[in-house]
């Protein structure tokens, strides 16, 4: 374990000193050198050599994994060469070889890499290029993918020497024993990895962690993955020969967190523990509990770590879960392995790749080394569609959505709330259709023009059909349009209900000059729409029932919709990033009671501060809708004071087990007092690393934005269950 001074030393640097590098000057001399390359697939592999070639080699003196970001550069003669640089690109537009086609939610297959190691997968490109015949039609575009993987490769291979050069230079010069035997670990681990497979648990984290950075430096995420399974067999071999200890081994752990905050910052850049392994066998080991006891000995927002739950889980690794979230470090966040498996195979994945999946930054499913998925894309605020609805086909505020139609509705038309219902769903069908006709668009620019062949290389099946991962060369390809504000079109759908129709408290018209006027001078109404109205979230029949009802109109009308690229299918997501914030301020009240500007629900649970009947009745109504079809990603927040954290530990435990149980699909949680988050508001200097769980990921809260800010203040702090 790392000594606390030293750990307080890398915190400081990683908060005070900056980082970086910009690649663009590379990106542009590479250009030029390359104008004549027809294809995109080679001058893209050419791109990122020559940005990895470039990429100043830093080893800073704590770490023990190699691959730092280097100080950046602030010289004027620097920046004057990349302002130079990127106004010249900015002038050729997009060009050939430059596109990208990164998606930055993936998980490479890091097996491979340790297995065949680069040097290995090199000559397997190879041989397919050598193996392409003239009188396939697609000749011609595999040979350029496969010369560009081997550009790539190659370079990944010159960029690993010059780290092992540097690592070599420094013990040399290094005086402090202690020092100088962690950079001989070093050295000996970069002779081998990755350009060879690995051959104990140093070279194996080693070989996965600088992969993950170069990745980084050519403008993708690999994300780390399942750990506990791919790396325990080298940590298991070395322990029962004695070449590793548990301390040093935790400790290669701990180093792995820092540097995802080096390269990530408050990225959520995802770690997932537990769950199964590839052939369906429950896999919990040491490495799990360590993945778990890093969270706090590091004290960082990253990794994002995430346990995968079934029913094998150690009763004493959930114990350390929620010890974890006691002590206020937001994470892991709790998947239903059983769920996520479920909603995988109906959207086709195989048995095998079902298995093995990773919530690749927040809480969207990735099948790993398989994956050409596109995240929250787009994020659609189908609130919008009520809008339209009041306001003769034209939004109310803010923004406006690509419809299909924008005719105007008549409300005197709509004198039954089936027949307004009715109008909501044309209206989202509407909505979905607009939008995701541009995304239908993206999708087919990706496959002609983008190209990541060093990626490609380890995402399964591109080398077998020599195509990269953006040109059907991924086994899977899936899109997920995100709904910030699904539950407030749920409240909302209940409100008019019972307003407009049942008790006939306003009319349509009424309501919506209440609407456009943000309810100003309307306090009595805007209170019996927040008090009176029903709130899903609170095991209450007809609120939840429209909710299961939206959730599965949206999972077929998602159906309709295909891609020019194999299995690009759509599948919804119910979590928001920071758009339920951004979102908010562009959209209009709500007849939820909500006011223009505050925040959109964040997550498939309650609008904020409307669970008013506790957690066990949140789970009642959650329970009701199919969430296996909700791959995309689904967040439920859960807020708990300090005093009930510790005091009903054990009974918070149990409703975990029994959440999952119920088919939920994901659980997060906030264990922090309003007293400190306004405290945090006045004082940031104060909380520079309080933690606080958004929607879907943790960030620093003095980071958030004022809404943000506000919006996780807003949600109950629950007593009890």
């Amino acid at each position: 374990m790392f000594s606390e001074e030293r750990k307080e030393r890398i915190k400081h640097k990683l908060f005070n000193v900056p980082h970086g590098f910009d690649s663009i000057t590379a990106i542009y001399d590479a250009y030029r050198e390359n104008k004549d390359i027809r294809l995109h697939e080679l001058a893209r592999g050419k791109s990122d050599a020559a940005v990895l070639d470039a990429y100043p080699v830093f080893i800073d003196e704590d770490d023990l994994i190699a691959g730092h970001r280097p100080l950046l550069d602030t010289s004027e003669e620097t920046k004057a060469k990349n302002d130079e640089s990127r106004k010249q690109m900015n002038i050729l537009g997009v060009v050939n070889g430059v596109s990208s086609a990164a998606t930055l939610h993936r998980v490479i297959d890091y097996e491979k890499l340790l297995e065949k190691g680069l040097s290995g997968v090199l000559y397997e490109v190879k041989q397919k290029l050598d193996a392409i015949s003239f009188s396939d039609p697609e000749c011609a575009e595999k040979k350029a993918f496969y010369k560009g993987c081997i550009c790539s490769l190659e370079a990944a291979i010159r960029f690993q020497e010059r780290y092992h050069a540097q690592a070599v230079k420094l013990s040399e010069q290094e005086q402090s024993p202690e020092r100088k035997k962690e950079l001989e670990h070093m050295v000996a681990a970069l002779e081998n990895v990755p350009k060879n497979p690995a051959r104990n648990f140093r070279e194996a984290i080693q070989s996965v962690w600088l992969m993950q950075f170069m990745i980084n430096c050519i403008g993708e995420n690999s994300l780390t993955g399942r750990p506990d399974n791919y790396l325990y067999p080298f940590y298991k071999n070395d322990k029962d020969k004695g070449i590793i200890t548990d301390d040093e081994a935790f400790t290669l752990i701990e180093d792995l967190y820092f540097r995802h905050n080096d390269i990530y910052g408050t990225w959520p850049a995802a770690l997932m523990v537990g769950g199964r392994k590839r052939n369906g066998e429950s896999n919990w080991n040491e490495l799990s509990y360590m993945c778990i006891k890093a969270i706090e000995t590091t004290g960082l927002v990253n990794p994002s770590v995430a346990v995968c739950y079934n029913e094998d889980m150690p009763d004493d690794l959930l114990t350390l879960c929620l010890e974890m979230i006691e002590k206020g470090y937001t994470r892991p966040s709790i998947f239903n392995d059983d769920i996520a498996i479920k909603g995988l195979r109906e959207a086709g994945v195989s048995e095998e790749d079902s298995y093995y999946y990773i919530h690749s930054t927040c809480v969207e499913l990735t099948p790993i080394a398989t994956s050409n998925i596109l995240v929250a894309t787009p994020y659609i605020n189908l609130n919008k569609g009520l809008e339209y609805i009041f306001n003769n086909g034209e939004k109310i505020y803010g923004n406006d959505f690509r419809r299909n139609t924008t005719s105007p509705q008549d409300l005197s038309e709509l004198d039954t709330f089936e027949k307004f219902y009715a109008a909501a769903k044309d209206m989202i069908d509407n909505i979905l259709k607009g939008e995701l006709e541009d995304i239908q668009e993206m999708v087919c620019y990706r496959k002609r023009y983008s190209s990541l062949p060093l990626v490609s290389c380890f995402i399964n099946d591109c080398l077998d059909m020599g195509k990269e991962a953006a040109n059907d060369g991924a086994r899977y390809s899936f899109i997920y349009p995100c709904f910030p504000g699904f539950i407030n079109l749920i409240d909302s759908l209940s409100a008019i209900k019972k307003a407009v129709y049942e008790e006939k408290r306003v009319t349509l018209e009424d309501l919506r000059e209440a609407i456009k006027g943000n309810f100003d001078g309307e306090d009595r109404l805007r209170a019996f729409l927040l008090n009176k109205c029903p709130k899903f979230g609170n095991d209450i029949e007809e609120s939840d029932e429209i909710g299961k009802d939206l959730f599965l109109y949206i999972n077929e009308e998602l159906k309709q919709f295909g891609t020019c690229i194999r299995n690009g299918t759509f599948h919804p997501s119910y979590f928001a990033w920071i758009m339920h914030g951004i979102l908010g301020e562009q959209g209009a009240a709500t007849p939820d009671g909500r006011k223009q500007a505050e925040a959109l629900s964040e997550c498939l649970g309650s609008v904020q501060g409307m669970d008013r009947s506790g957690p066990i009745a949140l789970m009642h109504s959650t329970s009701k809708i199919p969430q296996h079809y909700g791959i995309g990603g689904i967040a439920t927040n859960f807020r708990f004071s300090k005093k009930f954290m510790h005091e009903g530990f054990e009974q918070i435990k149990a409703f975990i087990k029994e959440f999952m149980r119920n088919g939920n699909f994901e659980a997060q949680f906030n264990v922090v007092d309003q007293k400190t988050l306004y405290d945090a508001i006045e004082h940031p200097e104060k909380y520079r690393t309080l933690m606080v769980r958004v929607a879907g990921f943790s960030d620093y809260f003095v980071n958030l934005s004022p809404i943000i800010q506000r919006e996780v203040i807003s949600r109950l702090e629950h007593d009890g269950l």
